[in-house]
């Protein structure tokens, strides 16, 4: 019972995998910034900007939702009151505390694990460039194109009576597990600064090594739950067709990774592969002339400061794949079988990929010469739209849409589609967000809360789900420890060496702006 819920419910897109909505937008992000569009490394306010360790973990689903009178958070931290716990003190679960929905017809869910490890930034303001290393481990678990009878049983199990005997045609899904390293170099560069416009792009090119994988496309199955006849408590599965792809790398392939050159960077991982991000930031800043500084006799814009009215953001993130190959850990077999008879606990206690592949292997009747070594995963292909109004020196508006491109029924990782808007308040020492998004495919509303103290930010995208508010279909939670050095003005020796834009000069420049603005008004009469 516990294999299959797990299988749904812990198995079940808002970064979010790769979004961080709460910190990624703001301007003090650092290297947190760069995923979601790596333009934003350039024109930093962190000369230097070091990460210690950030983790991100996120479910949600669009068919279950929790229902029991503890939160998930206190049944994942043992928090559970004592009227809800057993006698052996681990909480009593019910599948009443599971509530589902009937009345949809694809059924999606995607859970992912995301550590961000020792990375950092160097901000080359002189020569308007900056470079980042950065690196992070991401697990990611798709279900998607899936039946809603499919789900029932994911969920409630092969214990629920009124399935018994009931034929189901025509089922489908498709799920997909991949746990992976990666290593990025990211360079932006501002490539336009005139007046009131300012653009800026950047590259991060990736190096990916593949931890395991576990996928099952299910293409068509027919099949049908009875009761056992000789053991009440256990149930018979048979199908009339079994007609899909299932793929695996063994258990030894996480067990002998390590974070030497040759795993890294040669063939020793179950496979490998690389990925780019590419992104461009367009700022509009009406006001320019007032960030104008003279530092040693030469006028420069002030690094300290947010200059734009607006910014605009577009990047192509995740172009890439994962081709696993490495035949000591690498399985894949294609199964298109009729009648095919599943005896009750063929499928028990699974707690590896080794024990899943062997349970396959002698439910099907699969012969181990009849797999390959050979598949190819690719990556969470999306395009990221990202725009930022400041309405305030200190209070920001951001509007994010993350749009997928990949398509859910190939094998491979799908980051799932939203849009959010994310108000903010915004200083040097203190960032506080509140993002409320459709998340899941635009399937899912959440409501989230971030606040970043000096190098330590700490939130969540889905606060329904860690407080147990109106049944939530999912829970978030990220956190992240930095090291960061400001972008400062030299410490001044005489009252000359900064000087702000004042006096004639200002004033020419504010007279050509206003007869500039006439010519084109004059011209759109």
């Amino acid at each position: 019972m516990r294999i299959l819920f797990c299988l749904f419910f812990l198995t079940i897109s808002t970064s979010y995998a790769q979004q961080w909505l709460g910190i990624s937008s703001s301007n003090y992000s650092g290297t947190y910034g760069i995923y979601n569009n790596p333009a934003n490394i350039a024109d930093s306010r962190y000369k230097f900007f070091m990460n210690f360790a950030g983790a991100n973990a996120d479910v949600i689903n669009n068919y279950a939702s929790w229902a029991a009178p503890f939160s998930i958070v206190g049944l994942m931290t043992r928090t559970v009151p004592n009227r809800y716990l057993a006698p052996s003190g681990l909480p009593i679960f019910s599948l009443s505390y599971i509530k589902e929905k009937t009345n949809i017809s694809n059924v999606t869910s995607f859970a992912s694990i995301d550590i961000k490890g020792p990375s950092l930034m160097y901000n080359f303001s002189k020569y308007k460039f900056s470079i980042g290393l950065t690196s992070r481990v991401r697990v990611l678990t798709n279900l998607n194109n899936t039946t809603p009878d499919v789900a029932h049983i994911l969920v409630k199990t092969t214990f629920d009576p009124n399935i018994f005997g009931v034929r189901q045609d025509n089922s489908h899904f498709s799920m997909n597990t991949n746990g992976f390293a990666e290593m990025g170099l990211t360079i932006g560069a501002v490539i336009k600064e005139q007046e009131q416009d300012f653009f800026k792009i950047g590259l991060t090119a990736k190096r990916l090594n593949g931890l395991f994988n576990v996928h099952l496309l299910a293409d068509n199955l027919d099949y049908v739950i009875d009761a056992n006849a000789l053991r009440p408590l256990r149930q018979d599965l048979f199908f009339y067709k079994a007609q899909g792809i299932y793929g695996t790398t063994s258990g030894d392939a996480l067990r002998n990774f390590s974070f030497t050159p040759n795993w890294l960077f040669g063939n020793l991982a179950a496979g490998t592969g690389y990925g780019i991000d590419i992104g461009g930031v367009y700022e509009y800043r009406p006001d320019f002339y007032k960030y104008d500084i003279k530092l040693k006799g030469k006028w420069s814009m002030d690094g300290t400061k947010n200059k734009y009215l607006y910014r605009l953001g577009f990047a192509l993130l995740d172009v890439g794949s994962i081709h696993y190959n490495n035949p000591a850990y690498v399985k894949q077999v294609g199964i298109n079988k009729p009648n095919v008879y599943v005896a009750p606990e063929t499928f028990s206690k699974i707690d590896s990929p080794d024990k899943f592949y062997h349970q396959m292997n002698d439910a099907f009747n699969i012969a181990p010469a009849s797999y390959t070594s050979d598949f190819t995963v690719v990556l969470p292909m999306a395009l990221s739209t990202n725009f930022d109004y400041k309405y305030s020196e200190k209070i920001y508006i951001n509007a994010s849409w993350i749009q997928s491109l990949r398509n859910p029924k190939v094998l491979g990782m799908n980051q799932p589609s939203l849009i959010a808007l994310t108000p903010r308040f915004e200083t040097k020492w203190i960032d506080v967000a509140a993002p409320i998004a459709l998340q899941n495919g635009y399937r899912n509303l959440t409501i989230g809360l971030m606040g970043r103290f000096g190098p330590l930010f700490i939130g969540t995208e889905n606060l329904g789900g860690v407080l147990n508010i109106a049944k939530p279909n999912g829970i978030n939670f990220y956190m992240g420890l930095f090291l960061p050095l400001f972008m400062k003005l030299p410490d001044s020796p005489n009252g000359c060496y900064v000087e702000t834009t004042s006096g004639l000069k200002h004033e020419l420049r504010e007279l050509f702006k206003k007869n500039k603005q006439k010519r084109k008004w004059n011209k759109v009469r």
